[in-house]
């Protein structure tokens, strides 16, 4: 078994097909060929190392190491997992910890879906133009709006306004709340079909209608609930304000596009995700909670960098077709009980999340409470969530999950699991090896295996997003946070590897880290809006598991687009035609871009210059497009990740990792005969 795994891992890094590619390049330039040929030797000569050290940890003692009080809890692991299999989840209330203060109740899922303030509004006889007229009593446009998913329904959307209130720009709330709190305008969401009809009209309501908000730290939300769309259309929304006195418009929104998303049982498409950790909404502004004035605002401008480039490439990244959903693995903000780092927050992202949901995994900063500047330093010795859960509404897969905590749900031909790895020391839930939230994961994971053995428009796919830097050269991921990271790993990648997840997404180190452990791919990158960091990049020889890429320059932010593939076990002829069509539209795109915006040879600066060769040679890039990626993009996700420096500017889209990850079958994940033993310890 052993051996088996050790020439798998060998295999996933394509080294056979980086040989044949260097064929093409050959042709173009040999002094680039014979360098390129030597650092793939040198890769080689590296796996192979690897390999060795990796069948002789797997074959060591020191993979268990677990004292009494663990040797404890697996022996009643499988009572346990019998529990919960038979009776269902949750085994038990989760942890709490002493000093911390019930979360927000009710959550927004629970009452918004009930509430009659959310009903549509009638719609009247007067016909409502799709374009918004001129208007010049209009005083204020709604810049903070993100979409979220209130749940696995697809034909409801969530849009959330956020108003400035003197944080960053001039106090607009006064437009819409009087002194005492109450709403002095009638606000409502307009959304028009792709053919520009009309489709609906929503209420759009203040925040305090559906939840319990004492401390008033989402003074400054409203929400709406769009229902009744239908699955993988296009639509277009606009928000209008009126005063409820003199009903004159007094702002308003420009008609904004979004895609609603699809159920692989009733239709198969490829699609494109966003995966961002660490954004650090407030990163800089260091003060104490509700005591703004006389402080000069800073906003987060390195996170306002990143998210431009996103909504700017975006349409060239995903062959004009859009990403479908946006997913942040934790550390929103820098600190989620002061309302000014959420403003910050949506200021620089909501040129992407106006149109792309917003899904999210729990940070150790949306635990922080109170204390100065980024959390518990002083008076900061609380955490929970009950801030982060006034912004950020999480779909409840109702599969026995925590709401908002942990859940799972079908992203296309992706079966999307959300983690709170946080445990005891950053958050409040545990996450060792038989605990509430280990035990769903593990029923998940089982579930979905299951799934596809009867229903072939089950998902290939299978992706984790957490925030603990389990995989990580980083100061997090070596242990420096009382082993919190370390011991997230232990616990989850023995589930990991035996139902074969595909991709793991994580940060918590502001570092870029993309590796491999026993097929899964592990990607980590916090280079978004937090300070960047170092890492132990000496320790890279010294790791069990493959690092394939790492980026040494502490000025380079970077992000990245995720493509899924379709179903392939799952197309109808008629989906097939659809997605040759797909295809000639990407070749067409790909040979007009630049070849290094697409495809990575190596390191950037060889990249460029290659990239360089075969944009010269037409011939040759045709060939690369039709046997390189377009085969690829039939049955493989695949990874692009483009680097940002402060003289980024959208013309110049710089490639800086990539990766094509192939779906592991349950025939495969069977025949490897993994025997489960948690923990399980990788990082050294």
């Amino acid at each position: 078994m052993v051996k088996e795994m050790a020439k798998r891992d060998t295999k996933e890094t394509s080294l056979m097909e980086q040989e044949k590619v260097l064929g093409l390049i050959q042709k173009l330039d040999v002094n680039v060929f014979r360098f390129l040929k030597k650092r793939l030797e040198k890769k080689k000569r590296e796996y192979k190392r690897k390999a060795a050290k990796r069948k002789k940890f797997l074959k060591s003692s020191h993979v268990k190491r677990f004292d009494e009080r663990e040797r404890l809890k697996l022996g009643v692991l499988p009572q346990m997992i019998y529990q919960a299999m038979s009776k269902g989840l949750p085994l038990r209330e989760p942890k709490r910890k002493k000093h911390s203060e019930p979360e927000i109740a009710p959550l927004l899922y629970q009452t918004i879906g009930t509430s009659p303030l959310t009903k549509p509004l009638p719609i009247r006889n007067e016909e409502i133009p799709f374009e918004l007229p001129f208007e010049p009593t209009i005083k204020y446009v709604p810049d903070m709006l993100y979409l979220q998913r209130v749940d696995a329904d697809s034909t409801k959307m969530l849009v959330k306004m956020v108003v400035s209130w003197g944080f960053l720009e001039e106090n607009r709330l006064t437009f819409f709340l009087n002194e005492k709190g109450e709403e002095i305008s009638e606000n409502r969401v307009l959304v028009f079909n792709a053919d520009k009809t009309l489709q609906g009209l929503y209420p759009l309501r203040h925040a305090s209608h559906f939840q319990n908000d004492d401390e008033e730290t989402a003074k400054a939300l409203f929400v709406s609930l769009m229902v009744n769309l239908r699955p993988n259309s296009r639509y277009f929304y606009r928000i209008e304000c009126y005063d409820k006195k003199t009903k004159k418009l007094f702002a308003a929104t420009n008609n904004i596009a979004f895609r609603t998303a699809f159920v692989l049982k009733e239709d198969n498409y490829p699609l494109f995700l966003n995966v961002s950790s660490d954004l650090h909404g407030g990163r800089g502004g260091k003060f104490l909670r509700g005591k703004v004035k006389g402080k000069i605002p800073t906003g987060n401008l390195v996170l306002a960098h990143v998210f431009n480039a996103l909504a700017t490439t975006e349409k060239e990244i995903t062959f004009n077709t859009g990403y479908s959903i946006s997913i942040a693995t934790g550390d929103l903000t820098d600190n989620a009980s002061y309302s000014e780092y959420w403003i910050d927050l949506f200021k620089r992202c909501s040129v992407l999340w106006n149109h792309v949901p917003l899904l999210t995994s729990i940070g150790n900063h949306d635990y922080y409470c109170g204390g100065r500047g980024r959390g518990n330093v002083i008076g900061g010795l609380e955490e929970d969530c009950r801030y982060f859960h006034r912004y950020i509404s999480n779909p409840n897969s109702c599969s026995g999950n925590l709401p908002e905590h942990w859940y799972a749900l079908e992203l296309g031909n992706v079966f999307a699991i959300f983690l709170d790895t946080n445990g005891l020391g950053w958050g409040k839930y545990e996450i060792a090896c038989g605990s509430e939230q280990w035990l769903w994961l593990e029923a998940e994971l089982k579930n979905w295996r299951a799934r596809q053995q009867n229903d072939p428009k089950t998902p290939q796919f299978c992706f984790v997003f957490l925030h603990s830097a389990i995989m990580s050269l980083g100061f997090w991921g070596r242990g420096f946070n009382s082993g919190n990271d370390e011991k997230a790993q232990s616990y989850l990648t023995p589930l990991f590897r035996k139902y074969g997840v595909d991709m793991v997404f994580c940060g918590h180190d502001h570092i870029y880290q993309r590796s491999t452990w026993m097929g899964t791919v592990y990607l980590e990158n916090g280079r978004h809006g937090g300070t960047t960091r170092p890492f132990f990049y000496w320790k890279k020889r010294q790791a069990v598991y493959d690092i394939e890429k790492t980026c040494n320059n502490w000025n380079t932010r970077i992000y990245t687009t995720i493509y899924v593939p379709q179903n392939k076990a799952a197309l109808t002829p008629e989906q097939q035609k659809r997605f040759e069509d797909f295809k000639k539209e990407v070749k067409k795109t790909l040979l007009e871009q630049p070849t290094a915006c697409n495809y990575f040879f190596g390191t950037r600066k060889t990249n460029q210059k290659i990239g360089e060769l075969f944009d010269r040679h037409f011939e040759l890039k045709t060939k690369l497009v039709e046997d390189f990626i377009l085969p690829k993009l039939e049955g493989h996700v695949w990874l692009r990740a483009y680097a940002l420096e402060s003289d980024y500017s959208p013309n110049k889209r710089e490639l800086f990792d990539m990766a094509f990850v192939a779906p592991k079958t349950s025939n495969e994940i069977r025949k490897r005969n993994y025997v489960l033993s948690c923990p399980e310890k990788v990082v050294e």
